[in-house]
Order: structure tokens, then sequence, then C-alpha cells
């Protein structure tokens, strides 16, 4: 007989796991899908951690106890301690199981089902901490995998093509599968000490900030291997999923830093390119030279001729050591009449020893020279901007002197739109667009951490413009808080304005309705309107903003009122009156559950019914209402406040209603009418001046709200209103855009500087 053999080889049945060997086009196409990967996964942590710190604060602040706000801050610290490894890990994890894929096919992922976590849970396998953990994480994932159905299908039958392999890849053996990123997670998380609450908020964050983002890489992947070939008609070439502010964020700056792949020479080239250009333009604009003899402070003495006479020049590392003393000193200053240039080469040929005896003994070089009028002028377009407050230009013209010493040491100042020192006098005039000078001058304030910074960039500059990008990156997590304070309080002032928006609209079509079917009746019961006047109109405004106009609730309502008009109507007819006594109990029904559920007077429930039987029986006896029962004539019905104020201001208080009452249609009207949501006015009260920005605006009422900076509402116009104070010049609209200030003042030059160039040649 034959051996059987009882030993089972689980070796033979397990799945072998093979090489892929990818051809130089695939290596190329997974490459391509790699780098996607290691540029997108930071981005998404970065806007994870951007919410964490926040998301912290916010809980430590509502905690009942001091024990448990403790636990929040503990864990904000140890969160900040550990970011970095937790970026690192994180981000490993996942390019392991990516790399492992393409070298064997697979990518494994330890995901239990939630019925295998309630088995383990039954059977005492897993701790309670350990079970919930698992649980978020099995739940994120679960979530994820329905949500991108589509997404990981495609990029699942994508990498089947590019493996060669003849098997679908599941979901579950995705590289880059929601259980690849929520593990990858898991395990970053693993060694941080914070307890279970705090982790499972964390888990929270992560579904929103990384998970609710992930489909976006997915539809780049799906766009790169379509276009690659790899199955392109397998899903249409769009994105469906939204992508990460934070993700976004790095794009628009990564593409603001212009060519990177170009080499040094050509971005050389790229950022002396303007500044030569405003050279030749200054040389053009100076025109006819100075007359001979004659001495300006830092330039060439110009002899018989025209001719320059040649003296010992000053060289650049010298002048940046007189610009250091003076910025140090911070004497020197932009004044508002814009003669700043003129005190600074003052005080330069006065340091450097330039002129003797009213002779000029030595000057600056001609570079150095462009480079101080370019400077000048450009500050002198920045103080000439009305959409800065003349305080906030003061402290902005005390960074003239750093500008132009990073101008002279890096001519790329001009033409690098994202030059360190450019983005933060960028920033902080951008700020200071809606402040008003309300005397606020505290540290924490918008003015006082302005100051902080022009003080810091005083004190501590000296050749080394990284202290630009610090106090750039500090000045910006603080404007980043401001913001998301100033959003809430104005999304906060909108909801209530649309409210009140919305109540008034619900009155006006509730009085409407009312008085369109009361408008034919030449008397009625003192019941009936005391029913509809003190009840039912507010049955009718809870359905309308509740259920809206086009509800059955409204309508059924309606119904009522016609119903209850028609049964007080005489009734000459048997027939009639039959009806009547058919329909009178469920007309009634309707009337008190209504009036019910808006807790009307019981009491006085009870009198208009009784009132109201009166009237029915007399109806039934086909007898006329005037006998036996109160009627009134008086058969409208209104609102206390359903009337639209015509003119709200907080700056005009005492206009006659007549002056307001008259519309005149001009082009300030027009200017009124068009005017954008976000944009800025500035309203003169006497010698005071407010900014207020255009938050929200009325289809229904042409009503417009307008907030200031910190988001609170400020004042409230109709558009006559606002046409009126346009009109008048007590308000100006403000000439904002999105433009950082350096571009606008550079372009506002270089037009400037053609225009007298073209005119002195």
């Amino acid at each position: 007989m034959q051996r059987q053999d009882n030993i089972i080889s689980f070796g033979d049945s397990a799945t072998r796991k093979r090489q892929i060997s990818l051809d130089a086009k695939g290596r190329k196409i997974v490459d391509a899908c790699r780098k996607h990967v290691v540029r997108t996964l930071p981005q998404l942590m970065s806007g994870l951690f951007e919410k964490l710190d926040d998301a912290m604060y916010e809980l430590a602040d509502k905690s009942g106890n001091d024990s448990v706000q403790t636990t929040y801050f503990d864990a904000m610290r140890e969160l900040r301690k550990e970011r970095a490894r937790i970026d690192r890990v994180f981000s490993r994890e996942v390019l392991q199981k990516f790399d492992r894929f393409w070298e064997t096919g697979e990518a494994p992922v330890n995901q239990r089902t939630f019925a295998e976590l309630s088995r383990d849970s039954e059977m005492s396998l897993l701790g309670e901490d350990e079970l919930e953990d698992s649980l978020a994480i099995t739940n994120m994932i679960s979530k994820s995998e329905n949500r991108y159905s589509r997404e990981l299908y495609a990029l699942g039958q994508r990498f089947v093509q590019l493996t060669g392999d003849t098997d679908e890849v599941s979901e579950q053996h995705n590289p880059l599968a929601p259980g690849v990123i929520c593990n990858a997670f898991q395990e970053a998380m693993r060694n941080v000490e914070v307890d279970l609450p705090v982790k499972l908020v964390i888990y929270k964050l992560f579904d929103k900030q990384v998970m609710h983002y992930i489909g976006g890489l997915y539809d780049e992947l799906n766009l790169v291997l379509g276009k690659a070939g790899i199955i392109p008609k397998l899903t249409p070439q769009v994105r469906r999923n939204p992508v990460s502010p934070a993700v976004s964020r790095a794009r628009r700056e990564a593409q603001a830093d212009g060519r990177a792949g170009e080499d040094a020479d050509e971005r050389s080239d790229l950022q002396t390119e303007v500044f030569e250009t405003l050279q030749q333009l200054l040389n053009l604009r100076r025109g006819v030279a100075p007359a001979a003899g004659s001495a300006v402070p830092g330039r060439m003495p110009i002899g018989a001729g025209g001719v320059p006479i040649s003296v010992p020049l000053v060289e650049t590392v010298e002048l940046l050591s007189a610009l250091s003393t003076l910025q140090q000193s911070n004497t020197v200053m932009v004044p508002l009449n814009n003669e700043g240039e003129g005190n600074l080469r003052t005080r330069l040929a006065s340091d450097l020893r330039m002129l003797e005896e009213g002779r000029t003994h030595r000057a600056l070089g001609e570079a150095d020279n462009d480079t101080i009028d370019v400077i000048s002028m450009l500050f002198e377009f920045i103080l000439d901007d009305h959409s800065l407050p003349d305080a906030m230009k003061a402290l902005l013209s005390r960074l003239q002197i750093p500008m132009l010493k990073v101008a002279i040491i890096d001519k790329a100042f001009f033409s690098k739109k994202v030059h360190p020192a450019r983005r933060l006098l960028n920033n902080l005039a951008q700020a200071a667009i809606g402040w008003n000078d309300d005397g606020d001058r505290s540290p924490g304030g918008l003015f006082g951490t302005v100051e902080s910074m022009v003080k810091r960039v005083l004190t501590d500059f000296d050749d080394d413009p990284s202290i630009f990008t610090v106090l750039n990156d500090e000045f910006n997590e603080w404007w980043e808080r401001e913001q998301r304070g100033a959003d809430v309080a104005e999304q906060r002032t909108n909801q209530v304005t649309r409210g009140k928006e919305q109540l008034r609209a619900a009155k006006a079509a509730v009085t409407d309705e009312l008085n369109k079917r009361l408008q034919f009746q030449k008397q009625l019961p003192d019941a009936v309107i005391s029913l509809l006047r003190d009840g039912w109109k507010d049955v009718l405004l809870l359905n309308y903003l509740r259920q809206g106009p086009e509800s059955e609730e409204w309508k059924e309502s309606l119904e009522i009122v016609d119903k209850l008009l028609w049964s007080v109507a005489p009734k000459k007819e048997y027939a009639e009156r039959q009806e009547l006594l058919r329909n009178i109990p469920e007309l009634l029904r309707n009337l008190r559950e209504r009036l019910n559920a808006i807790s009307f007077d019981q009491h006085k429930m009870a009198r208009l019914f009784k009132e109201l039987q009166n009237c029915h029986i007399a109806c039934l006896r086909g007898k006329s209402l005037s006998a036996g029962v109160d009627t009134v004539t008086d058969l409208h019905i209104s609102f206390p406040d359903s009337q639209l104020i015509n003119q709200s201001s907080l700056l005009v208080d005492d206009l006659e209603p007549e002056t307001v009452a008259v519309a005149i249609h001009d082009k300030f009207t027009e200017q009124a009418e068009s005017l954008e949501i976000g944009a800025w006015l500035a309203l003169f009260d006497g010698e005071e001046k407010k900014r207020v920005k255009l938050s929200w605006k009325s289809d229904v009422t042409d009503v417009f709200v307008f907030v200031n900076r910190k988001g609170v509402k400020a004042l409230e116009l109709t558009v006559d209103g606002l046409a009126m104070h346009l009109r008048d010049g007590s308000a100006e609209v403000l000439d904002v855009t999105n433009a950082p200030i350096m571009d606008r003042a550079l372009g506002a030059m270089l037009d400037a500087l053609k225009h007298t160039g073209t005119a002195a040649g």
C-alpha cells in the first residue's frame, strides 16, 4: 500500500513572490508616479499639523477642568516635538510599500475587518485601548475605500498592466490604497506618548486633512499613467477630488519661484535684466546732464561740456557699512513729502566724506547710485498708495534702508517675486490695508506686530537676507491666526444678517398672502381676524422659515385660511350648509393642531373657538353675521417691523426720511451696484477715517453689510445709501488688488520711467 504523507506543506500553497522586471519606459513611468507621492505626502502632512495645534488649543480651552486642559497642552508639546519623526516614519512606510510592490507585485496590508475586531475583543485578544485604536483606523480605511472606489479601481488596473500581471490588483494590494496610507500613519503614531482620546482626535483630523484629500493624489497618478498610454480611456482625464489647501499653497509657491530647472547662468541673466532695464530708463529720464561744476552728493561732478570728472569711487562694502550705521541709528526716514532721497544722500555724503569745501572728493559707483534712485522711487510709489493708512506708511518707510542694502547685495531683489525681503514687505503692506487707527498700538495688535517686525529688521539685519524669511514665516503664522478669527466673526455676522433677511422675506410673504385674501372681504368676524393676526400669521411664518414657500406645509396652511374664510361666509343654499357641517370638525382640528405647535395661548384659543362656533351656527342657519356676531372692517394684517429701513448708517444718524427716499440713478449708483464682495471702502466722518470691507449683499433688498478687519459688523447700507455716500465724498472705494505692493510699485515705476524717458528723448 502506498504510504500517505500526513504533513501538509504550507509553502507549496502560499503565493510565491515573483520578481517584476520593468522596461526603461515602465521604470520612467513608475519614477514619475513616485515623485508625485514624495512631493504630495509631506504637503498633506503639513496641512494636518497646521490644524493640530489649533485643535489641541481649542479642546484645552473648552475643557472642564485643569487636568484635562493639561492633557491637551502636553499633547500639543509632544506633537511639536515628534513632528519630524512622524513625518519621516509616515513617508518611509508608504514608500517602502510602494517600492516593494514594483519588485514583488505585492503590498500586503494588515487590515482587520470589523467582525475580526469584534471576535478578538470577545476573546480578550485585544485590550480596550488597542481595540479603539484599531476600530478608528479600520473605519477610516473602509470609508476611504468606498469614497475612492472608482479611482482605486482605475489605478489598480493600470498598475496591473504595468507589472504585466494577469490578475487584478485588489484594493488591499494596491501600494497606495487607503489601508497602506492609514497603517503608515498608525505606525508613525505608535510611539507618540499621548492618551487615547487625544490620539482619536488626531486620527479624526488625519481623516479630514489627509484622507479627505488623498483622492487628489489618485487623480494625479491616473492622469500621469493615462497620458503615458497606460489604459488612457479607462477614466475621464479630469480631476474629481478636492486638493488640499496645503498642497495648493505649495504648488503656488513652486510656480512663483520661476523656472527651477534652468541653469545658474540663465537665472543670473533673468535677475539682472530688470535692474538693467531700470538703469537704462533712469538714464533716459535724466536727459540733459547737470550744469558744469554742480555737485550732487554721491554723483560724479560734471565738467565743461557735460563730461564727468573722474574722482575716486566709494567701495560698495564701505557704502553698505555706512548704510548699516544709518539703519542702526534709525534717524533717516522717508517723509510723506517724498524728500527722503535727498536726506539719505546728504547723510551718506557726510558719513563717507564725499564732499570737501563744497567740491566732490569721492563718488558712488554708477550701479550703487542707480540702486539708490530705484529704491527711493519705489518707496515714493508705496507712500503714494491710497490703500495704506498713513501710520502704516510711516512704519513701512523705515524699511527703505534695509531694502536698499538688500538690493545692493542682491540684484535679484528686483526680478524675483518671491525674494524673502519682498515677500515680507508685501505681506506687511497687504495686512495693513484694512487697519483703522483707533489708538490701539498694543504689542498684540496689527500695528504693534508690524512695528515689531520693522524694529527687528532694523536691529538684526546686516548682510544675511535669511532674517527676512524667519520674520516672514513668523508674521504669516500670526496673520493666519488673525484671519481665522476674522473669518469666523465675519461668517457669524453674515449668518445673522442673512437670518434677518430671511425673516423679512418671510414676513413680507405672509402678509402678502393674507392681505391678498382679505382684500375681497368687506367685513369679517372679529374671531377670524384675531385668529389670523394673533396666531395664524406666526404659523405661516414658521412654515415659510422651516419648510419654505414651495413646501406642502406652507400650501396646506394657506388652504386652511381659505377654508376658514369660506366657513364664515353666508350660506344660502342647503348644499353649502351641509358641506360646511361636514368640514367644520376637520377645520377646527387643523386650526388647533397648528396653533398648539406655536404654543398659542390656550385660554385665548378656547374663547376664539367659541366665538367661531357662533359664527358657524349662524351660517348653518343661513343667517347674516351682522346679527349676534362681532365683526370688523379693518382687515389689514402686518408685522410691526416688516418694513425695511431705507437708510442705515453709522456715520449719518440724523438724516430726514425725505432726504433718503428720493432715488437718484447716476454713475455713483452704478458704482455702488457693481461693488463686489471683498471690496474695501474708506469712510470719512470729519477728520476720522475708517476702512470697511463689503462682506455680504442681499439679492432681495439691496442691503450691503460691511465689516472691519476683524470681521465685526461695522456698517449696513442700501444701494441708494452707499451711492449717496460716494456722491457726497464721505465714502471712497479703495483700489485694492491682490497684486503685491512691490509688484505694483515696480510696474508703476517702469511706466513712469518709460513715459518720462520718451519725453526726454
